[in-house]
């Protein structure tokens, strides 16, 4: 699976919010694929990802808002100490990215000038999961 930086971040806060219909059940279908595949191969990119192929703001493969998620990816890139394009599973990434920024101040400092900013700010994440996700997740 190929991920924007920032993605790592949005993916564990996402509380069922998103641009559209379409985005929405598509963020869940990964995300609920990540729950299920933990070890899921991620490589990190800085160009459309496999999230933002159902994002409204993705015209043919570039994004309409390049400036801002740039930022976003390279506040993720410096408070994580990531270079290139990094690979490693989901559980690690995402583990990486909730202790370095997630629950650090550094969360507020890269994503504070986001629209879903003030949502992500009330949402809880543990273990890389948040309670909105795993209650659509059925469990064996």
């Amino acid at each position: 699976m190929f991920l924007r930086p920032h993605h790592l971040l949005c993916m564990q806060k996402f509380s069922g919010h998103g641009y559209s219909p379409a985005f929405t059940a598509h963020m869940s279908a990964l995300l609920q694929k990540l729950h299920l595949h933990p070890e899921t191969p991620v490589t990190l990119i800085c160009r459309c990802d496999d999230l933002c192929t159902a994002c409204p703001h993705n015209q043919d493969g570039i994004c309409e808002s390049a400036e801002k998620v740039a930022h976003l990816d390279a506040g993720v890139r410096e408070a994580a100490s990531l270079s290139g394009d990094t690979s490693g599973t989901w559980a690690d990434l995402s583990s990486l990215a909730r202790s370095r920024i997630l629950l650090t101040d550094a969360f507020h400092t890269i994503c504070s000038c986001c629209e879903w900013y003030p949502l992500c700010r009330e949402t809880e994440v543990s273990n890389g999961q948040n309670q909105h996700i795993c209650a659509e997740i059925p469990h064996d």
